[in-house]
């Protein structure tokens, strides 16, 4: 049978344990927050949920009457905002395009600059090389024609 100071010491170390495992003040304090936020959130969302359901219910009759008249004004509306929409999407990009052209010119070296000098070394070197290529075929081309000059002045001589 164990006496009491066992017991206590058990009981010491039970609770130790206890102590080491368990969450401190502010992790309390902050699941408490999250779980008060998320009642919160869940219970604001199904209000504005049966809100808009009682809303499409009740507006529905309305917009069924007026549809001949909605529709086109919608559509108008959507086709009107996709232009202007759009139109600043172009403007935007020559905007960015002549504003990175222009820090190229200066020597500013924008932002892929040096993909456009290799592309461009590379063109560079591509076009003398087959300039060479080019030669090489005409001086291949000229020493023909002046062996065949040839052939033809000795057979003629002939």
């Amino acid at each position: 049978m164990p006496n009491t100071k066992q017991v206590k010491e058990q009981a010491h170390n039970v609770t130790e344990k206890i102590r080491e495992h368990s969450p401190n003040q502010s992790q309390v304090i902050g699941l408490v927050t999250i779980i008060t936020a998320i009642i919160l959130l869940l219970t604001v969302g199904g209000l504005l949920l049966g809100g808009a359901a009682i809303a499409v219910t009740l507006v529905t009759p309305v917009l069924i009457f007026f549809s001949p008249i909605l529709i086109p004004l919608a559509t108008i509306f959507f086709l009107a905002t996709a232009g202007v929409v759009s139109a600043g999407g172009f403007v935007l990009a020559a905007y960015s395009a002549s504003r990175w052209l222009y820090e190229y010119v200066k020597g500013r070296h924008p932002v892929g600059s040096d993909r456009v000098d290799a592309a461009k070394n590379r063109l560079v070197d591509t076009a003398s090389q087959l300039k060479e290529r080019a030669s090489g075929y005409v001086h291949g081309v000229q020493e023909s024609a002046q062996h065949a000059k040839e052939q033809t002045v000795d057979a003629a001589t002939t």
